[in-house]
C-alpha cells in the first residue's frame, strides 16, 4: 500500500482504496495491456489481511492482541519475537474489513476491463490465492467439519463473493456482525468477477476441530473453530515434509467441483534448500530433491487435469534465490545467487527443467 493512502484514509481499511485501485489498475491496463494478457489483481490477500490486520507482523503492522498472542498467533516461526503491535488496530474486525474491500476491488477491476479494455487487448484479470489442503484427522464429523471450515476461511473467503455473490455460511456463522456484509448491488457486481485464478501451494495439513480458547478475544485464527497438524509422511528424496503432492491435485479438484471449475495457474510453488550456505559451490548446486519435489507435483497437476480441472499454467517458486518478505534471503531458487555480488549459477534442477519442457 502506498504510505500517502494509508496515511490519507487508512489503506485497506477504507472503501476508498477500492476507486483507487480501479485507477491504478486502468493506468495500467492503457500503458502496457498491448502487450500484458494475463493480470492478477491481488496476490494472496489472505495473508494482507492476517498479518497486517490480525497479527501485525507485515505491513502496516495493526492488531490489538498483547505481545505474548502476537507472538504465540504467528503463523511463521521467524516472527517469534516480535513484541507489541504498535500501530493500533482490532484484530477481531480488521482482517475482515481489509479483506472486504480487496474483494470489492478486485471485482470493480474485473469489470472495468471487461467493459473497457478485453475486447480490444484480448487478456484476462484474475487473483491469486494461497491455501493448503486440509485433510481432516480423523474420520468424525467434528473433524470433517473444521476442514470444511478451514477451506471456507482460507479459499472461501473470497472465492465465495466473487462465484457466489456472498461469504460462506461457516463464516457467516461464527464471524456475525464482525463480518461486513455486501449490498443488493455489490452482489450484482461480485458474482461471477472470479476471473481466472492463480494457486499458491506449499502444504497440506491435518484440520481438527477445536473451539476457541476460553476467555480469548475473538479474531480471525479463533474463528475457525479448528488447529492444523502438520502432514509429515511424504518423503521427497529422504526429506521428510508436509509437502504433501497429492494434496496439490485434492486442492485443485476441491476448487473444480466447489467453485465452477474456474481457469487455474499454479502461480507459486516450489522448496526452499536444506543446506548449510557455508558448503561449497558445487555442493549447493546439486538440488535432486527439488527435481523430486517439482516431478511428484507436476504429476498430481496432470492427474488433476485428466480429471477434468482447467489448469492451464505452472510456475515453481522460484527462478533464483530471493529475498522473502520478514525473512530475508532465502535459498529457493532453481538458480543460486552469490548474495554478495549477485552472480547467478544454475542448480541440477535447472537442467532437468531445460530437458522436461523439451520434451
Amino acid at each position: 500500500m502506498p504510505l500517502a493512502l494509508e496515511e490519507k484514509y487508512g489503506g485497506l481499511l477504507n472503501r476508498s482504496f477500492v476507486n483507487d485501485f480501479k485507477d491504478y489498475s486502468e493506468l495500467l491496463f492503457k500503458k502496457f495491456g498491448d502487450r500484458v494478457k494475463h493480470w492478477f489483481t491481488i496476490n494472496e490477500p489472505n495473508i494482507l489481511a492476517q498479518y497486517g490486520y490480525e497479527l501485525g507482523i507485515s505491513p502496516p503492522g495493526r492488531c490489538s492482541l498483547p505481545s505474548t498472542l502476537c507472538a504465540l498467533g504467528s503463523p511463521v516461526k521467524c516472527f517469534e519475537t516480535v513484541g507489541p503491535c504498535k500501530f493500533g488496530g482490532n484484530s477481531s474486525t480488521e482482517p475482515y474489513v481489509a479483506a472486504h474491500n480487496i474483494i470489492l476491488a478486485h471485482a470493480t477491476v474485473v469489470k472495468l476491463y471487461k467493459e473497457k479494455y478485453q475486447e480490444l487487448q484480448k487478456g484476462e484479470v484474475g487473483i491469486v490465492l494461497a491455501s493448503q489442503y486440509f485433510l481432516p484427522y480423523t474420520q468424525s464429523e467434528e473433524d470433517k467439519a473444521a476442514a470444511g471450515r478451514l477451506f471456507d476461511f482460507y479459499l472461501g473467503w473470497f472465492m465465495g463473493p466473487l462465484v457466489y455473490g456472498d461469504y460462506p455460511q461457516s463464516m457467516k456463522e461464527r464471524v456475525k456482525d464482525r463480518l461486513p456484509t455486501f449490498s443488493a448491488e455489490e452482489k450484482v457486481l461480485l458474482n461471477g468477477s472470479l476471473g481466472l485464478v492463480g494457486i499458491n501451494y506449499y502444504t497440506s495439513t491435518y484440520a481438527k476441530h477445536k473451539a476457541p480458547p476460553p476467555g480469548e478475544a475473538l479474531r480471525y485464527s479463533f474463528d475457525q473453530w479448528a488447529e492444523t497438524i502438520a502432514i509429515k509422511d511424504e518423503e521427497i528424496l529422504g526429506v521428510t515434509n508436509s509437502h504433501w503432492p497429492k494434496g496439490l491435485q485434492r486442492l485443485l479438484e476441491y476448487v473444480k467441483d466447489k467453485y465452477q471449475n474456474p481457469k487455474l495457474y499454479i502461480s507459486e510453488n516450489g522448496l526452499s534448500d536444506h543446506k548449510d550456505n557455508g558448503s561449497p559451490l558445487e555442493v549447493l548446486l546439486e538440488d535432486p530433491y527439488r527435481i523430486s519435489f517439482a516431478t511428484r507435483h507436476l504429476y498430481r497437476i496432470n492427474k488433476a487435469i485428466k480429471n477434468g480441472v482447467n489448469v492451464k499454467g505452472y510456475f515453481c517458486w522460484a527462478l533464483f534465490d530471493d529475498i522473502e518478505w520478514g525473512m530475508g534471503f532465502n535459498r529457493v531458487g532453481i538458480y543460486f545467487v552469490d548474495f554478495n555480488n549477485y552472480t547467478r549459477y544454475p542448480k541440477l534442477s535447472v537442467k532437468w527443467f531445460r530437458a522436461f519442457l523439451q520434451g
